[in-house]
């Protein structure tokens, strides 16, 4: 059996060699779709692992203690001074700026922090606790830094993508050679980079600092950030005292000339704060307060990536373009299949009547489908890492501008990709080409021809409301993302049955119209009739590809239209102000009417209804505090008209907005977004409740906020017994509240974009006697009327008031301090970044459309060289009659292109349908929002015409190669 198998394969290898393009065609589509399905699988990898390695940042994880006065700076004594006093859990930090160049190149400069760490403090805590020990006290190393000479052994620990990163050399020729830790998504972003320069100050000439740092990797760094020893980092030019310079030791009397030279440029960098390996509490930071003589605050750092939910659905569409493409080429792949054995039908009857078993030839033909993916597979996953690395600076870039998310190029085991891809491959092939295999089985065996009886308009329109209202039904039983993306593929699938019944129908109909004075047009449309029942597989995968094409498309075009005009009325002021300066200084600006934005956070445990029984909210309270609360921002909102223009309300109470806004101004109720409504399953008139209302995990929190912040968590007179009051029991906080509103749902506004949730509040409820409570509440975002207050409404008419932007900033500077980060845009630069950002999120995808249409035009041209082959006669009478060739060329790429004509138009309503269930459906339960269905006739044609066209030229390839008049004495005899 073994021999007659090797001989039959055999025999079936030699057939390709003898017409390579058919194999040759299947092994493209194989190594189109496994391209693509590595391509997607890295770049969805790449920032899967760029969110683990962004919340793995170990030296930064706790808290950072800095003067609460941004001009005073911790010296030397006082950090010494704490040490003694037992606050050992301390670390001292130096930063400043460095630039990385390529070879001194200009345009490839970037710019990273060098940040000196104390590591004695360390030698004891961190490092013990990753598996290695602390050298001894008296050991020469911890002068030299334990952490740089033990670098190399901490990152190999963490299993990073190579051992060192990279070799930083000075400009200026190096003196000392450093060690450093680098985090691994710096070293992804750096290229060529490996000159080390200072970057130029204005206030202080640039340090002399010429060493050699070999950076190596580790996510106990700091995103762009160069970490070293503080000892490494007070060397050379560089000094902590601001009056006497830094002894320098030098062994060589050269290099002591060339260091008296530096010295003239001594460069002062301060200490520029205290990390705290533990936690502080507010008698901690009272202690220091009292040591060191100065306010001081806490700084929390806060690692979570809050991207939104973008690249959520940036990777989504990845995954579903992939997958369409996928199943596409395995239509290509199908049709192909088709042509070969087509065409090996004589052979094939040799060998069976030489005495080979079906069973064998079948395995046989498994067998030759298996070489051929061996043999694609570990081509396509190469195209797939080049595309992967290719794409991956755009990515990168993408993600980091838009997002404020990273992109490394992830680690992947290539024995295990090649397996999956391996598996998944061949089992689809195999599945697949049974379809094939059994025609071939067919095509053996002698049967009587039976009459295709073909279905009736009724009996298909009866088909076609049965399979709609199985949709319809189908559709309420979506609960989760899973089942809406299982309805996607239900939907896909009943419309391709859909259209193959009605595509018949449709033809057979048009003969009726065409005159038979033209009988060329008229051998189109019926021979048309005819080829809707043999190109079944070919209308699939281009109405498919279309299908989804339509739907992508409305839904993107859907979700911008809804964005602009959300943004477009949200802006309601001309100048927006991002800064890092405390709100008690910007609200004491002159000639401005400022709204700052506020947040705090807070705990939604569930809502109930209000009209229900004191009984019955115990027991739903009871039953919802089982499940984990929900995390969400407490934001305020202003109060003016020019913000109830503003507001954009998807749903009110009684629908009457004027009666809401009324009630939310004076503290009746609150608007929540969609997000946490989704989430809740909150409705209009519903009590939220609410717990551990706090300041955010960002925010700067000083000592004294701390303390009466938590006295105000603790306070027993602040709880109430009224089960009526929902969250008001445990979440009473004067500290963050004026007065406290009510926790009603009043309205549900969109917040695209956001997959947290979000709660408005009245700006006037907020704390606004307690200074420090308010500069904790800010969020640094401020609204900005250069004027008093204008009661016109400025969202029509987009004024900016006679101040230009210019001078308002400048005069922003001038009174806040040129210390200060300062970033002021007008209301029309937010809304055309912010579409801009829309944009360019979904160019890949767009890409990938093309493809997937690009794909289903081949899977065409393929059927048309196989119809081609079985209508040699038909094609032959028509030269006979004395029709040209150019007509009889111009016949076929009419019919097919009134295949797909026809085709396009049935899949315009089922791609309309398909953009709403994406949006009302997938987007509801994987993001837990919403947006209205925008049809865009602009964009439906453009996606129609796109095909038409990429069809067309695909099908101009085998119509070039055909050749009309064919020898009816060439036929192989069977």
């Amino acid at each position: 059996m073994l021999r007659t198998l090797l001989l039959a394969l055999f025999s079936l290898l030699a057939m390709a060699r003898h017409r390579p393009w058919e194999p040759l065609l299947i092994m493209a589509a194989i190594i189109l779709a496994n391209a693509g399905l590595v391509t997607v699988l890295l770049i969805n990898e790449g920032a899967t692992q760029g969110e683990l390695l962004q919340s793995k940042q170990g030296l930064t994880l706790g808290s950072i203690i800095t003067p609460a006065d941004s001009r005073a700076r911790f010296t030397q004594s006082d950090y010494a001074t704490l040490r003694k006093q037992g606050f050992t859990q301390l670390v001292a930090i130096a930063e400043r700026d460095v630039t990385l160049s390529c070879n001194g190149s200009e345009p490839t400069v970037t710019t990273l922090t060098l940040l000196g760490v104390d590591t004695q403090p360390l030698i004891g805590s961190a490092f013990r606790t990753r598996g290695f020990e602390a050298p001894a006290l008296n050991d020469s190393a911890v002068s030299l830094s334990y952490l740089s000479q033990n670098a190399k052994k901490f990152s190999e620990m963490e299993n990073q993508q190579t051992p060192a990163g990279r070799e930083l050399r000075s400009n200026s020729g190096g003196d000392f050679a450093v060690n450093g830790l680098i985090h691994p998504l710096t070293n992804a972003k750096l290229a060529c980079h490996d000159t080390l320069n200072e970057t130029d100050k204005k206030s202080a000439p640039s340090p002399y600092w010429p060493a050699t740092v070999s950076a190596y990797v580790s996510s106990f760094a700091p995103q762009n950030t160069i970490l070293i020893s503080i000892d490494e980092f007070y060397r050379g030019g560089v000094t902590i005292e601001n009056d006497e310079p830094v002894k320098p030791v030098i062994p060589d009397n050269a290099k002591r000339a060339q260091e008296k030279q530096a010295k003239q440029q001594k460069a002062y960098v301060p200490l520029s704060g205290l990390i705290a390996l533990s936690p502080l509490s507010h008698q901690h930071l009272t202690q220091i307060e009292t040591l060191l003589g100065i306010p001081v605050k806490q700084t929390t750092s806060n690692t979570d990536n809050d991207t939104g939910s973008l690249p959520d659905s940036f990777r989504l569409n990845l995954w579903a373009m992939s997958g369409l493409m996928g199943v596409v080429a395995l239509f290509i792949v199908l049709n192909a299949l088709n042509l070969m054995y087509r065409t090996r039908l004589p052979n094939i009857i040799r060998l069976r009547q030489l005495g080979i078993s079906q069973r064998i030839l079948s395995i046989a033909l498994f067998t030759e489908l298996l070489v051929y993916c061996v043999i694609s597979i570990p081509i396509g996953m190469f195209i797939g890492f080049q595309a992967a690395s290719w794409l991956s600076p755009v990515i990168n870039g993408t993600f980091t501008s838009l997002f404020n998310a990273v992109f490394v190029n992830p680690d992947v085991n290539l024995l295990f990709t090649f397996g999956f891809a391996l598996t998944t491959t061949f089992i689809s092939l195999v599945v697949f080409s049974l379809v094939s295999i059994i025609k071939l089985s067919n095509s053996l065996t002698v049967a009587p021809v039976k009459k295709e009886n073909a279905l009736g308009q009724f009996a298909v329109g009866l088909i076609s409301l049965c399979a709609l209202l199985l949709l319809f039904i189908a559709e309420g039983f979506v609960s989760s993302t899973a089942s809406a993306l299982f309805f996607v593929a239900l939907l896909l699938l009943t419309s391709c049955a859909l259209v193959l019944l009605w595509l018949p129908i449709l033809s057979k109909l048009l003969t009726r119209f065409v005159p038979r004075q033209w009988p060329v047009f008229h051998y189109v449309i019926a021979n048309m009739h005819l080829l809707s029942s043999k190109t079944r597989l070919a209308v699939c995968a281009f109405f498919i590809a279309l299908t989804a094409n339509i739907g992508m498309n409305t839904m993107t075009d859907s979700f911008r239209d809804a964005t602009e005009q959300w943004l477009t009325q949200r802006l309601y002021a001309p100048f927006y102000l991002y800064t890092d300066a405390p709100l008690s200084r910007i609200e004491t600006l002159p000639l401005l009417a400022l709204t700052p934005l506020l947040k705090a956070e807070g705990a939604v445990i569930g809502s109930h209804a209000q009209k229900e029984t004191h009984k019955e909210i115990h027991k739903e309270i009871r039953e919802v505090s089982n499940n984990p609360p929900t995390y969400v921002s407490i934001s305020s909102y202003p109060v003016h008209q020019s913000g109830k223009k503003a507001l954009v309300l998807d749903d009110v109470i009684n629908n009457d907005l004027n009666t809401v806004w009324r009630e939310f101004t004076e503290g009746k109720g609150v608007f929540i977004n969609q997000q946490l409504a989704f989430a809740l399953n909150a409705k209009l008139g519903h009590t939220l409740d609410i717990e551990n209302i706090r300041l955010r995990k960002t925010a700067n929190s000083s000592s004294s906020a701390i303390n009466t912040s938590n006295e105000a968590y603790s306070s027993p007179q602040d709880k109430t017994t009224d089960p009526t009051q929902g969250s008001q029991s445990s979440s009473s906080n004067s500290n963050v509240f004026a007065a406290t509103p009510q926790w009603k749902v009043l309205g549900i506004y969109p917040d695209y974009g956001n997959l947290n949730g979000q709660i408005l509040v009245p700006l006037p409820s907020f704390n606004r006697n307690d200074v420090l409570i308010r500069d904790q509440l800010f969020s640094g975002v401020v609204a900005i009327y250069p004027e008093p207050p204008i009661e016109t409404n400025v969202i029509g008419d987009n004024k900016q008031s006679t101040y230009g932007k210019d001078i308002l900033e400048q005069q922003l500077k001038s009174q806040l301090g040129e210390h200060r980060e300062i970033a002021l845009y007008t209301r029309q630069a937010l809304l055309d970044t912010s579409m801009q950002t829309f944009d360019r999120t979904f160019v890949l995808t767009d890409g990938l459309n093309i493809t997937t249409l690009l794909v289903a035009g081949v899977a065409f041209a393929v059927s048309l060289t196989v119809l081609t082959i079985g209508s040699a006669a038909q094609l032959s009478v028509l030269r006979a009659l004395g029709v040209s060739q150019l007509k009889v060329k111009a016949s076929l790429f009419a019919q097919y292109l009134l295949l797909c004509f026809i085709s396009a138009l049935l899949a315009v309503p089922f791609g309309v349908y398909l953009a709403y269930v994406f949006i009302q459906q997938v987007n509801r339960h994987a993001f837990n929002w919403v947006y209205p269905l925008s049809l865009n006739a602009q964009v439906i044609l453009s996606s129609v015409g796109l095909s038409l066209l990429i069809v067309s030229l695909v099908l101009l390839l085998p119509l070039g190669k055909l050749k009309p008049k064919i020898d009816l004495r060439q036929e192989v005899q069977l």
